[in-house]
């Protein structure tokens, strides 16, 4: 419990601060931009730090080999594509001799075979040891995007291609590059042959591409329900209907497949992403923009029109009692001659005295 003196201390300077820095504009926007600076630095650069960490995760085993040696083929594999849809992954494999596998030139000194799974590489004597690319298959499940996961499996060895093949140390070192995915890289020395190694690799999405596609979700569930709301209030409450919210609900129900595809790496229709959200947000903003429109078209009502003079002459020049009116244009046997135009004012007598003119000034 704070004390009276307390209790007046800080009611005095909130006292002072509502009466000298808040009542002033040009401080009321110094302190929002402040506020709204410490927003964007609070949110905005961990995201980006962790964005970052999050896409070149590697595995490097530096003692992989059964035993130490200085000659053995330097490889670099790197995830360059991820097909999730089409359950492939496509990897940039870069060899490199080292030791006694080395000429001066940086050439390979002896002729080897690579086994990269199902494919082999013939590397020749005396040339540069080419790179290639591999597709490898990725086993998960699509339809669970956001949340999918796949497996991949990758045996990497080397064998001399003369004198028995008998196999080469290597060394791998191996990156995941592929934007919105998370790559948890594996590497062991495989049980039954000597000299090779076992890749997995665990491909998911990254965290901070999960929380967007969830922000997209709940976005869109933010919308819908808000129309929702307003269909209700239209139909039920009998609010009015402007012209402009009779589009509304037709251009968001355009806008919301535009929404679901701005989810990073969303795979075709029928996703977790879509029965969480996406088919559910289109039923509510169909329903909605339909009750709107209905209601807006059984509410109409046709308007009496009623027949009037052009000038409205009829309520300020009546017409004289006992005096019939003259026609509104010339007719047979009237007094005025055929080739004159007739005019409104024709209708009364020229010279009635009995007739008051009454006018709205």
């Amino acid at each position: 419990m704070l004390n009276s003196s307390t209790t007046s201390f800080i009611k005095e300077k909130s006292n002072w601060f509502h009466r000298c820095v808040w009542q002033h504009l040009r401080y009321r926007r110094i302190i929002w931009g402040l506020l709204m600076l410490a927003f964007w630095l609070a949110i905005v650069p961990p995201v980006f730090i962790a964005y970052l960490r999050e896409g070149g995760r590697s595995d490097t085993p530096l003692n992989i080999l059964a035993d130490e040696t200085p000659d053995y083929i330097s490889l670099t594999v790197i995830v360059q594509q991820a097909d999730l849809p089409g359950h492939q992954l496509a990897l940039y494999v870069a060899a490199t001799p080292m030791g006694r596998f080395n000429t001066a030139r940086k050439e390979l000194a002896t002729n080897l075979t690579g086994n990269f799974g199902f494919k082999t590489v013939q590397y020749a004597a005396g040339s540069l040891m080419p790179s290639n690319t591999l597709t490898i298959p990725a086993l998960g499940s699509p339809r669970l995007y956001p949340f999918d996961e796949y497996t991949s499996a990758l045996r990497i060895g080397f064998t001399f291609t003369d004198g028995g093949k008998a196999p080469v140390p290597i060394r791998v070192n191996m990156y995941g590059s592929v934007q919105t995915l998370d790559f948890d890289i594996d590497v062991t020395l495989a049980p039954d042959l000597p000299q090779t190694l076992d890749i997995v690799i665990a491909t998911g999405r990254t965290k901070t591409t999960l929380f967007f596609a969830l922000f997209i979700s709940i976005i869109s569930w933010a919308l819908s329900l808000t129309l929702l709301i307003l269909a209700f209030q239209v139909v039920v409450s009998r609010r009015d209907i402007p012209a402009p919210l009779l589009v509304l609900g037709i251009t968001l129900l355009f806008s919301l497949p535009a929404l679901r595809s701005s989810q990073p790496g969303i795979p075709a229709l029928g996703c977790a992403s879509d029965m969480l959200a996406y088919f559910w947000n289109l039923f509510i903003v169909a329903l909605s923009s339909v009750s709107i429109i209905l209601t807006w078209v059984l509410r109409w009502k046709r308007r009496r029109h009623s027949v009037e003079s052009p000038s409205g002459l009829d309520s300020a020049y009546p017409s004289c009692p006992g005096s019939p009116a003259k026609p509104m244009y010339p007719t047979y046997g009237s007094p005025y001659p055929p080739s004159r135009v007739g005019s409104p004012f024709d209708r009364y007598p020229p010279n009635a005295s009995s007739c008051t003119i009454a006018v709205n000034r």
